[in-house]
């Protein structure tokens, strides 16, 4: 979809930064997510990737590092991995989840991994030593 939109949105103490760039297929999603609505904060996103799928990208990868995210954020990180899931077994491209996680934060790490455990796509982990 030639001229679509990237979508950014500024973190907050309690939301992360967003930085979906539909030029190179890089969505970022870093810092803490803990929104009072989460749905509300999410439905944007998953509205944006349902439309980015729509343009048929060569590469997209979901970029996340995030210190912490509440339940109901997980839950709503999912339903983005499986709309990223549908579009990965439906095409031949490069999909791929990259989830960063804080040095010895060993939480982080196994939701990443309960996540790829869920969600078929291609997932690789960065322990990110400050």
């Amino acid at each position: 979809m030639l001229g679509m939109n990237n979508l950014k949105i500024e973190g907050k103490i309690n939301a992360p930064t967003i930085d979906f760039n539909s030029a190179n297929g890089l969505l970022k999603i870093l810092g803490r997510s803990i929104p009072e609505n989460p749905i509300k904060f999410f439905q944007p996103l998953e509205d944006w990737i349902c439309d980015y799928i729509q343009s048929k990208p060569q590469e997209l990868t979901l970029y996340i590092h995030l210190d912490y995210l509440n339940t109901h954020s997980t839950e709503c990180l999912l339903i983005l991995m499986k709309n990223i899931e549908a579009y990965y077994k439906s095409s031949n491209t490069n999909v791929k989840v990259s989830w960063n996680f804080d040095e010895d934060d060993e939480d982080m790490e196994a939701l990443g991994e309960d996540l790829a455990s869920i969600a078929q796509i291609p997932f690789e982990y960065k322990e990110i030593i400050e």
